[in-house]
């Protein structure tokens, strides 16, 4: 399985938790704090990933997207994982 199979899968399991969970646990007393707390380690783990999963032949992030506005090199992030690497154009398995 590839790495952008594996990131996809990743990602609609994370979204289907977070909706049972927040149907599940919303009407909670203190629920709403439990969907944010659900909310805030997925980010934190986002951050993780997009830090560790790098491009084996120039070392750069896989999820920051480099492009330029004005003459000037900007980097946004995506969600999903490219299927080359956005800095040396590596195909990635």
């Amino acid at each position: 399985m590839s790495r952008r199979t594996i990131h996809g899968i990743v990602l609609l399991v994370w979204v289907v938790g977070f909706f049972l969970m927040g149907f599940g646990v919303w009407g909670f007393q203190a629920g709403h704090l439990m969907v944010m707390g659900y909310l805030l380690a997925g980010v934190v783990i986002y951050i993780l990933a997009a830090f560790i999963n790098r491009c084996p032949k120039c070392r750069m992030p896989l999820l920051l997207k480099p492009m330029k506005l004005l003459g000037m090199d900007l980097y946004r992030w995506t969600l999903l994982t490219p299927a080359r690497c956005g800095h040396c154009g590596e195909a990635l398995e």
